[in-house]
């Protein structure tokens, strides 16, 4: 009994010691200072209004090939006797360099065989030349001695007639002038087939010489030069190999001559429209598309011919543009045919266009604007949306503060408060 008496005091009192302490922090707790609510408007950020002239910059993306790449192949049949040591994928050839040759040894007796029957065609000619010259010479005396054979033939007969000559003496002198005219006959027959013979032998010089310029054609056709400075694209033929005409044996293209394909949407088309007026070539730039963060260098182009017909399937318009040339000092970022390219094309100017980023917009025509602390809910005239700005015609004025902080339950007409107004870049 006295164990459980003393039990309920340490209790007790340990609930008096307790009921104390609040006791006492509830009478000395400090009284809260009532403040009255005030209505203060949201604060907000904003960017003025600015109009200029914007250009209207179409992006197509291509990929881009060589504009002269040529297939080299063999016009005669033969064996690889040569192949240039730098005729390989990749790298550089110049311009007049022997890419590929077949064995000539054959070709080269041919030119030699059609060299030596020009020469004898030449002197045949030559040779009747001289005939014809001492045929006219012959001719000359032929002519002398009929008109001596004629007086003599006719002072016989003259004779004869009065009896001082015998008949032997005239058969003789008339045998002579028989000779005489036939020889000159011969003579002179001779002559005009000289004219034909000579047709004979200068057709067969032509011929000679046709087959002379066959074999240097042949000749020439026996190995395959570079036209122009470029790459080795792709090879095919190994030395020793027996090649036929016809047969691709590589290709190469030029250097800085490369062209891209782009597919413009039709409904970008009417801001390129004026600028193809009178013979016009709109400008563009092009970039590696797949390097983001301006690691790619900027190549010059300008386009230089729309396709004839709209793509069916993609229902755009294919342009061609051509690259221009760029001093590239990394051989890794140099374009190369097959490179997917971002091309930028320059497009017509807009004048008095407010240029603002998308994030401004409220919606897809509404911007919220700051007027002497109020805010206003303003539809705009929108032309074109393009990447991350908008371009509005209508609906703004220069020095108009657009609102950019968010408001939550905005309505037309409440209060706010511009903190800060900075240019819209």
């Amino acid at each position: 009994m006295p164990s459980f008496l003393f039990r309920l005091m340490r209790v007790v009192v340990v609930l008096l010691l307790a009921a104390g302490v609040a006791l006492w922090l509830f009478v000395s707790r400090e009284k809260p200072q009532k403040k009255e609510m005030t209505d203060t408007p949201p604060k907000v950020l904003c960017v003025p209004a600015v109009s200029g002239t914007s250009d209207m910059t179409v992006e197509a993306f291509g990929t881009v090939t060589p504009r002269n790449s040529v297939k080299l192949a063999m016009e005669v049949a033969g064996r690889i006797d040569y192949i240039h040591p730098d005729f390989r994928e990749g790298a550089r050839i110049n311009k007049g360099e022997i890419l590929l040759r077949i064995d000539q040894r054959t070709l080269v007796l041919n030119e030699k065989n059609a060299r030596v029957q020009v020469d004898q065609a030449r002197a045949d000619i030559r040779l009747l030349e001289q005939k014809t010259l001492n045929l006219k010479a012959d001719a000359g005396l032929a002519r002398s001695n009929l008109e001596l054979t004629s007086k003599e033939l006719e002072r016989i007969r003259a004779l004869a007639k009065n009896q001082f000559a015998s008949k032997t003496s005239l058969d003789k002198a008339e045998q002579q002038y028989l000779s005489a005219e036939n020889q000159l006959q011969q003579i002179t027959n001779a002559l005009a087939l000289v004219p034909s013979r000579m047709a004979l032998k200068k057709s067969a010089l032509a011929s000679a010489q046709a087959a002379l310029e066959t074999a240097f054609l042949m000749l020439e056709k026996s190995e395959i030069k570079a036209d122009f400075y470029g790459f080795v694209m792709t090879k095919q033929v190994q030395a020793g190999e027996y090649v036929n005409p016809g047969q691709v044996l590589g290709v190469i293209y030029e250097k800085d001559a490369l062209d891209v394909d782009i597919r413009i949407p039709l409904e970008e088309l009417q801001w390129l429209g004026s600028v193809f007026k009178d013979g016009g070539r709109p400008q563009a730039s092009l970039t590696i598309a797949n390097l983001e963060g301006g690691r790619s260098p900027v190549w010059p182009g300008h386009v230089v011919r729309i396709k004839a017909a709209v793509d069916e399937k993609t229902r755009t318009m294919p342009m061609t543009v051509e690259i221009g040339t760029l001093d590239v000092k990394d051989p890794l970022l140099l374009l190369r045919p097959g490179v997917f390219v971002k091309c930028r094309v320059k497009g017509e100017q807009k004048e008095n266009v407010f240029k603002i980023p998308r994030t401004l917009m409220r919606s897809p025509d509404t911007l919220y604007l700051a007027r002497e602390n109020h805010l206003v809910i303003k539809k705009v005239t929108l032309i074109r949306r393009f990447e991350e700005d908008v371009y509005i015609t209508g609906g703004l004025a220069p020095g108009d503060l657009i609102i950019e902080s968010p408001l939550p339950g905005a309505l037309h007409g409440m209060a706010i408060t511009v903190k800060k107004a900075r240019d819209n870049q």
